[in-house]
């Protein structure tokens, strides 16, 4: 049985995700287990020598630096080391969650959430582990699934008010971030966005 008040709170909780800001149009927030940061950008792809501290602004600034005009993605990442997990954000771009070659990559002998925002198409939830999709689903539509074990989160989603079968319901990107709090055991919150990062351009494609 769920109490109310538990899927209330998962929604409160994130819901500063859902407000204008740098999350609310297109962004790519991933989880990557027993990484540090700048292991998980080498992973992806990023020169060693071009791995820099950078603040939350800075990476924005870095984000626009890197932007390609001609399909509006960036190929900049932040990471920043939370509770023996690394925490990966993109913005304008989502090139982690939706690249399985990225995907397969960064979750060799470890496990990754990764979770995509597109405010003008699809939103993914994807978890990974050892180089293989587990369960993957659009939030708009969380009863569909795919992967090799599509309902291996079943009971988290139901916790977190993720409709099983069905529409996801209302406010399924927060939703989708509650989720992760029970896999990763974090909480991402604007807290974290006030340290300093690692930031790099990663291959994108």
């Amino acid at each position: 049985m769920i109490k109310g008040d538990t899927v209330t709170n998962s929604c409160e909780e994130f819901g500063w995700l859902t407000k204008h800001g740098p999350f609310h149009d297109i962004s790519c927030v991933t989880f990557a287990r027993s990484l540090s940061p700048r292991e998980a950008l080498t992973r992806l792809g990023a020169d060693s020598s071009g791995i820099e501290e950078v603040t939350f602004e800075e990476h924005q600034e870095r984000t626009m630096e890197y932007i390609d005009s001609d399909n509006m993605r960036t190929s900049y990442v932040g990471a920043l080391e939370v509770n023996g997990w690394t925490v990966l954000i993109q913005l304008w771009t989502g090139s982690i969650g939706l690249n399985e070659l990225l995907l397969r990559s960064l979750s060799q002998s470890t496990e990754v959430v990764s979770i995509y925002r597109n405010l003008h198409a699809s939103d993914y939830f994807v978890y990974a582990v050892d180089g293989e999709q587990i369960t993957c689903f659009d939030q708009l539509v969380p009863g569909t699934r795919w992967g090799s074990d599509p309902d291996r989160l079943a009971g988290k989603m139901r916790e977190v008010g993720l409709s099983w079968e069905g529409p996801g319901g209302d406010a399924p990107f927060p939703r989708s971030f509650a989720l992760a709090k029970r896999i990763t055991g974090l909480s991402f919150s604007e807290d974290m966005l006030s340290t300093r990062f690692l930031g790099a351009a990663v291959r994108d494609r």
